[in-house]
Formats: C-alpha cells, sequence, structure tokens
C-alpha cells in the first residue's frame, strides 16, 4: 500500500509569506490515502477528492512523493486522517512559527505539515511526531526513513542539508489512534 504526500509551492502572497518565514519552499502539505486527500488546512481538517481544484496538482503545483506503507502502517495512517476531520487548524502554531515561540501550540491540533507527519507517526513511519516542523523536514525524514524512492525528481540538491539549518523541530509523543 503506499501514500502520496504532496508539497505545495505558494500559490499567493500569503503562500510566499508562509515559505519565507517558515525559511522553505513549499507553502503547504497534504497525504493522499485511499482516493482522498486529506489536509490540514484554514478553518478545519478536511478530506477530499483528487479532483478537488483546490487540492490537486494542478492547479496547484509541487512536488509528490509515493510513501510505501505496509497494508498495517496503511490501516493506521488512515484511521489517524480519518479521526482528525473537522478538527480545527491549529492556528496559535502559525503565530508561535511567525513569532518564533515555540511554547504556542493546541494539543490535539495541527497544521497542514504536523498533521501529514502526525499520520506518518501513527503509522510507525516515525518513531515520534514533531511540532513545528517545515515541509523540508518532513521530506528528509522520509528520505531518512527509507519510504521514498523518487526523491531527486525536481528537488534542489542541498534539501536536507537545507532542513537541518531550520528552525528545529520538537518531538512528542506519537499519536495514538484505533484502527
Amino acid at each position: 500500500m503506499t501514500a502520496c504526500v504532496r508539497l505545495y509551492f505558494p500559490a499567493d502572497a500569503f503562500g510566499r509569506l508562509i515559505c519565507w518565514r517558515l525559511e522553505s519552499d513549499y507553502s503547504h502539505a497534504t497525504i493522499e490515502m485511499d482516493g482522498t486527500i486529506y489536509s490540514a488546512t484554514f478553518p478545519k481538517v478536511v478530506g477530499v477528492g483528487p479532483a478537488d481544484p483546490g487540492f490537486g496538482m494542478p492547479p496547484r503545483t509541487g512536488h509528490a512523493f509515493t510513501v510505501r506503507l505496509s497494508d498495517d502502517e496503511s490501516a493506521r495512517a488512515l484511521a489517524y486522517c480519518k479521526s482528525m476531520l473537522g478538527t480545527s487548524y491549529d492556528v496559535l502554531a502559525m503565530a508561535g512559527w511567525a513569532f518564533r515561540i515555540q511554547s504556542l501550540q493546541r494539543p490535539g491540533h495541527a497544521y497542514c505539515f504536523e498533521y501529514v507527519y502526525d499520520a506518518l507517526a501513527a503509522a510507525g513511519v516515525f518513531p515520534a511526531s514533531k511540532r513545528l516542523l517545515t515541509g523540508d523536514q518532513l521530506l528528509s525524514d522520509l528520505y531518512h526513513a527509507g519510504r521514498i524512492e523518487n526523491l531527486m525528481l525536481g528537488i534542489r540538491p542541498s534539501f536536507d542539508m537545507h532542513a537541518s539549518f531550520q528552525k528545529p523541530a520538537i518531538s512528542i509523543p506519537t499519536p495514538k489512534v484505533n484502527v
């Protein structure tokens, strides 16, 4: 079984501001599983079809990565994604990024990169979840976990070094889900 992690380039001035503050090429992330794209998007976590114009590629641009998962890992990631549907977007975490205040987080809520990371941590891909991470750091961790192969297709060669220079993410306990 596989999942598709999509990292999006900014589509507007707000997206470019996010990239500037995160020191990242990516302003948004989603995960596609079982024909649904799951996204932590203000104001809440949603699940949409792949043809939804707000989340598909195109019209938005970026990179898509196939993540290898076992059937059990896929079931746990999907259970996590579904369990978070309707949960509010973590605006405080974004404020934390904007003002460099790591303590601004709401437990049980996530922004886009955290949501995708949480789903993969719930699956067992990562030993713990992380907070205040960037798309580059998510990509780097997926690469080091040996879960993606199509990494160098259009990615800057120094992505891993770039991720290491970004503000470090904070490890937290892995989210628990019932499958």
